[in-house]
């Protein structure tokens, strides 16, 4: 059974929610001011609500402070007296894209899981600096909800009240503060010092006493520091014992919240045996792997673009040339592009990955995305599954509705429905028929707050 998420970050988030409206009941709403709080009506031209449903046209959402109180027919909800009106008739509107594995701090670059490593020792107010700038770009590129999986020093926690406050703008941010890791593991080396059953739960209760809303394990097969760095450990082991990867799940269940697992290969059986309920990265698929996790209702996080931090160091274009999110995709496809053909491992490692992911959603596993660290990508997330096979709807929906869904936040973001938060895009084409139309983002709203008159720089 999957946990619920109902704890926020702050008195002053849980104020906020004590004074939502409830939902209203479903059918017409009367042509009236609802309340004292703002209402906003969005007149769509074509509306995809992130369920996996087919585009519906001539659709009417209506807004009230921060949470979606009706959707549906135009015919059939009217708008209320006083509303203001924003009309994307020309548009195809959806739910804003949830980046399911997030690193709000990091660039990567060619020094690849090294360089990730030192950015994470920086000072924090060099991190802070760039994660203000990153998650700018997630914003402009449509996602409006990040799902963080580790940081350090809390970053993720801090910079999740400064959006939540105004005092900078972002897409909203679940954290899940610093990594859970071992000696020998995957992380930053500050964090790599949690050892045995009960150091797992004091870690997991000082992380939930910061406000951390989930918390990742970080299990690999195999060492990932010093001069052993990628050898192998027995088969079936991990850096975990079995009983601190039980104490740490356990742990995190009793005080209700979720726990996701960085997980490869047979490291995913582990995991998922374990009780966690969701998998980031889950590379190495095999037909057995996939089995158990659609038997354990247990999805998947695809991580694509990262793989391609061996030959990315793009960042300064970003910051000082870049003029748009669609330059910095058109920028990403050609560096990607170029790698796939300079290298057959490379080349042939993609086909591999990707029959992973088409036989993955087949056998009825859940298969969502995220950027991990390569901020502003998940419309290349979303060509990835469309290259596997997936449709553009079913891409769509994996960055939408079914993201939200296995990561465990779906009663409040994800889809277009009565009472989740107003969290909506629109898109300048029709991206359920041709996926690089995510490029074209023309309207960004979070939690009712209007974002889309932000620079890109």
């Amino acid at each position: 059974m999957r946990i619920r998420l109902t704890s926020l970050l702050t008195a002053t988030m849980i104020a906020a929610a004590a004074a939502l409206v409830a939902p209203a009941a479903p059918g017409p709403l009367a042509a009236t001011a609802l309340d004292a709080q703002e209402v906003t009506a969005i007149r769509a031209g074509r509306l995809i609500d992130g369920t996996g449903g087919p585009a519906r046209e001539d659709q009417v959402v209506i807004v009230q402070g921060e949470r979606i109180q009706a959707a549906g027919d135009a015919g059939s909800v009217s708008i209320p007296a006083g509303a203001r009106v924003v009309d994307l008739s020309g548009h195809t509107v959806m739910p804003g894209i949830v980046d399911a594995h997030a690193h709000l701090s990091i660039r990567p670059d060619i020094r690849t899981l090294r360089g990730q490593l030192e950015g994470m020792e920086q000072h924090d107010a060099m991190q802070m600096a760039r994660i203000v700038r990153n998650i700018r770009v997630q914003l402009m590129s449509g996602v409006t909800s990040v799902y963080v999986v580790g940081e350090v020093h809390y970053n993720d926690i801090q910079a999740a009240q400064a959006v939540e406050e105004g005092i900078i703008p972002g897409p909203r941010i679940y954290p899940s503060g610093n990594f859970i890791s071992t000696t020998a593991g995957h992380g930053p080396a500050e964090y790599r010092t949690t050892n045995g059953p009960w150091e797992m739960r004091t870690f997991v209760r000082q992380n939930y006493e910061m406000g951390a809303h989930h918390m990742k394990l970080t299990i690999t097969d195999r060492a990932r520091v010093g001069p052993n760095n990628g050898t192998p450990y027995a088969a079936g082991e991990s850096n975990y014992t079995k009983e601190e990867i039980d104490a740490a799940v356990n742990e995190l269940h009793r005080l209700g919240i979720e726990a996701t697992a960085h997980a490869n290969g047979e490291s995913i059986r582990l995991a998922v045996e374990a009780g966690v309920n969701s998998i980031q990265h889950g590379g190495n698929l095999n037909e057995d792997l996939m089995d158990l996790m659609v038997a354990h209702d247990v999805g998947f996080v695809n991580t694509y673009t990262i793989g391609y931090q061996g030959v990315f160091n793009e960042w300064g274009f970003l910051d000082n040339e870049a003029a748009n999110i669609r330059d910095w995709l058109a920028r990403g496809r050609e560096v990607h592009q170029r790698a796939l053909g300079d290298s057959e491992r490379r080349a042939s490692g993609r086909i591999v990955r990707l029959g992973q992911l088409i036989r993955s959603k087949e056998k009825g596993v859940k298969v969502g995305i995220g950027t991990d660290s390569m901020h502003g990508y998940m419309a290349l997330e979303m060509e990835n599954l469309v290259a596997a096979g997936f449709s553009p709807l079913e891409a769509l929906t994996a960055a939408t509705g079914l993201n939200a869904e296995i990561v465990g936040i779906e009663d409040e973001v994800g889809t277009i429905a009565p009472g989740l938060f107003a969290d909506i895009i629109a898109i300048d084409g029709r991206p359920d028929e041709d996926i690089r139309d995510m490029g074209n983002v023309a309207f960004i709203m979070v939690g009712g707050r209007d974002q889309t008159g932000l620079s890109f720089r």
